[in-house]
């Protein structure tokens, strides 16, 4: 599957990727009788930000390290259908309320997806930095850092994108 998307596009994808081409296959094998939105949702989670929990600050975020850390955001919220997380960067203000209180807009924005639901998803609360992020870093997909040697030996999604902007402006030339 690696080498497939490798060839398809010219870029590797990390070991969470291959987590989530398996995930796209058990899902699909799973939950074929989904509505399309439920299925993309299920194969590709949603990630928003939220300055404080009663303000939005981005609606859709790509689902890579590189939008976490250039987001200035401290609160994201991630829906991946049969399980909502709400990740708290290491960074955010120690002031912010957690977990979010029950009247705020991002409570509000999680019992409506609730609602909406077929099934009722897993809700989780994370704080980046004290407790254990691997579930919220398990549904990132791309890396610079592919074999976690510390060095980009391939392309990720946000130098890829770069790549074809650059090749674009030149064929425009």
């Amino acid at each position: 599957m690696r080498k497939a998307f490798t060839l398809i596009f010219g870029f590797t994808f990390s070991a969470c990727s291959v987590c989530l081409a398996k995930r796209v296959g058990w899902v699909t094998g799973q939950n074929g009788g989904l509505e399309p939105v439920s299925l993309h949702r299920a194969i590709y989670p949603l990630l928003i930000s939220y300055a404080t929990p009663d303000k939005l600050a981005y609606p859709r975020h790509s689902l890579s390290r590189a939008a976490l850390m250039t987001s200035e955001s401290p609160i994201f919220f991630l829906d991946a259908f049969t399980t909502l997380i709400v990740f708290y960067s290491s960074t955010a203000d120690p002031t912010l309320p957690y977990p979010p209180p029950h009247d705020c807009l991002l409570r509000k924005t999680i019992n409506q997806v609730k609602k909406e639901r077929s099934i009722t998803p897993r809700l989780m609360f994370i704080r980046g930095g004290q407790d254990d992020a691997s579930m919220f870093e398990s549904y990132l997909i791309e890396e610079q850092d592919v074999d976690g040697s510390g060095f980009a030996n391939a392309m990720g999604f946000v130098s890829f994108l770069e790549e074809i902007s650059q090749s674009v402006l030149e064929y425009m030339k």
